[in-house]
């Protein structure tokens, strides 16, 4: 076939397109650059120059929903710490005891426990509201949440009725009411602040983790609207958006420097209220975000949904191959409906 350009075009062409490509790049590596920046300020400069906030002043209280175990109860210690006396919501009674007695051995604070089931009935808000009552709450954090035992597809998820209503309590709903209890005596005092715990896999539809991804979805844009509409009031509400950080619900016992402690990871994020409504909290997590948030703005969902989906089936496949399931979905021996919530229940 004849060439549509005579030998002079060609190069010009080659240098316009090469000019394209270097611009985006130049851009891309820029826009990172900014982004790095925006995470070192945020992390440890902005505290510096004392932009944050005082927790002290909000309040003489902070109230802790997840409280007994990994980040709930590192937010705990970190908040005692700083001379806030401590509520801890929790399930286990026991549980919240021994955290409340490490509390109060390790720091001079009062502290104060409250057993309650999130993914229960509405009516448990009537008895937090009682439990609440009187004290000055300055600082309110919604750790409390729940996640898949593993990758799945949707109609497949073992008791999956109850562990998706159980999910959206636990992870939407808790949020939700705990704001709604504690906002009005924040507003009168024109000071607060809350913390909802939502994760990095908010930032995108996640296949196989459908449920779990949009419930931390709805966590980062409530608090994020709720932010706009109280932020002239005195109130600052922050969006946490942790990766991978080594707890119980993570099933990663491994550290390392991307994947933190829980107190690691909360001595930095609390370093970033007063600055940042959204974030990821921790210097890696942050650039892991930025790096996700770069490709979100140049690859189309699609694409992305693609890669997660591959690499969650992948995770998927080897939970089967563990546990000896067949994967009759899917066609191959690695849950169905059948065999495989039986072994798994």
């Amino acid at each position: 076939e004849t060439c549509p350009f005579s030998n002079a075009e060609i190069p010009v062409l080659f240098k316009i397109l090469a000019f394209i490509g270097a611009a985006f790049i130049a851009f891309v590596l820029l826009r990172f650059f900014i982004s790095l920046c925006r995470g070192i300020y945020t992390c440890f400069v902005g505290q510096l120059l004392g932009f944050t906030i005082d927790l002290r002043k909000m309040g003489e209280w902070a109230v802790v929903t997840g409280a007994s175990d990994g980040i709930g109860k590192a937010y705990a210690e970190e908040l005692a710490k700083r001379g806030l006396n401590v509520v801890l919501l929790s399930r286990t009674l026991e549980k919240l005891q021994s955290v409340a007695a490490d509390i109060e051995k390790a720091t001079n604070v009062r502290t104060k426990v409250v057993a309650v089931d999130f993914t229960g009935d509405i009516s448990i808000y009537d008895t937090i509201r009682r439990e609440l009552e009187g004290l000055e709450v300055g600082v309110l954090v919604n750790n409390v949440g729940m996640s898949f035992p593993y990758a799945e597809y949707f109609t497949l998820v073992p008791e999956g009725d109850k562990l998706m209503d159980q999910m959206i309590k636990a992870n939407c709903t808790a949020a939700t009411m705990m704001m709604r209890i504690v906002l009005p005596e924040m507003e009168k005092r024109r000071r607060g602040v809350i913390i909802n715990v939502s994760s990095i896999s908010a930032m995108f539809p996640l296949p196989l983790l459908s449920t779990y991804a949009g419930t931390k979805a709805y966590m980062d844009y409530i608090s994020q609207a709720v932010h706009a509409e109280y932020k002239d009031r005195g109130i600052f509400i922050q969006s946490v958006k942790p990766a991978f950080v080594s707890t119980k619900m993570s099933k990663i016992r491994k550290v390392s420097y991307d994947v933190p402690t829980p107190t690691t990871y909360v001595t930095e994020a609390l370093r970033t209220v007063g600055i940042e409504h959204s974030t990821y909290g921790y210097l890696p997590h942050k650039l892991r975000g930025y790096m996700q948030e770069a490709m979100r703005a140049w690859l189309p969902d699609c694409l992305l949904m693609k890669i997660s989906k591959d690499s969650l089936q992948a995770i998927r496949k080897g939970y089967y191959k563990k546990k000896g399931m067949t994967d009759t979905f899917l066609g191959s021996k690695s849950s169905a409906e059948g065999s495989g919530e039986k072994k798994s229940s």
